[in-house]
């Protein structure tokens, strides 16, 4: 009696799927990968800032101060500040206000000496109240009197600039100004070239 179909497939089960055969190359190992190859350009390290005109300026004095003294280094620093003054001060209107204001008898040449007196006379207010009150009065009283004689400066000066340089502006010749006037007259930078009275 011959088996039947299904007596043979259980005797002999029949594979649907071959197991194919391992892939000769599967094993050849992969080309490694470099990692530096893909790193990106800005994970590098960048090169050193420009420096700016600032730095530039202080690393220059810093090897002129290692070459010369301190005193040698301190009078160039004094000249280098002079000769910037000077570019920034070289205008025929900032001229013209110096030889204005140098010309003339400012009250405010005062105001610093006059404010130290009375600041020490109010100092006594324990001692003498009296004269502190009093100090304290003629300390605002000149602060007035200082603010007005800046006012009619001022006003003169503008006369004087349209007469003389008809196109200039007074664009922020007032501070410069008043200023100049309140400072002790042997002081000022520039230093006056004339004297007080003379024509400018």
């Amino acid at each position: 009696m011959n088996p039947g179909p299904a007596a043979v497939r259980g005797r002999h089960p029949v594979a649907l799927f071959r197991r194919k055969d391992s892939d000769p190359f599967s094993e050849l190992d992969e080309p490694a990968i470099d990692d530096s190859a893909q790193a990106t350009p800005g994970s590098q390290k960048k090169g050193a800032p420009t420096p700016t005109r600032k730095q530039a300026e202080a690393a220059r004095r810093e090897r002129l101060t290692k070459q010369v003294s301190k005193k040698e280094a301190a009078r160039m620093q004094r000249a280098e500040r002079a000769q910037v003054m000077r570019a920034r001060d070289n205008t025929p209107e900032k001229a013209l206000l110096r030889d204005y204001v140098d010309s003339r008898r400012n009250l405010g040449e005062f105001l610093l000496p006059g404010m130290i007196v009375i600041l020490g006379a109010s100092l006594l207010y324990s001692i003498a109240p009296n004269i502190a009150l009093i100090a304290t009065v003629v300390m605002y009283l000149f602060i007035l009197t200082v603010l007005l004689d800046s006012y009619l400066m001022w006003r003169g000066f503008k006369k004087v600039l349209a007469d003389r340089l008809p196109r200039s502006s007074s664009r922020g010749l007032l501070m410069y100004a008043m200023n100049r006037s309140i400072q002790i007259r042997r002081f000022r930078m520039p230093a006056p070239r004339i004297k007080r009275g003379e024509p400018y």
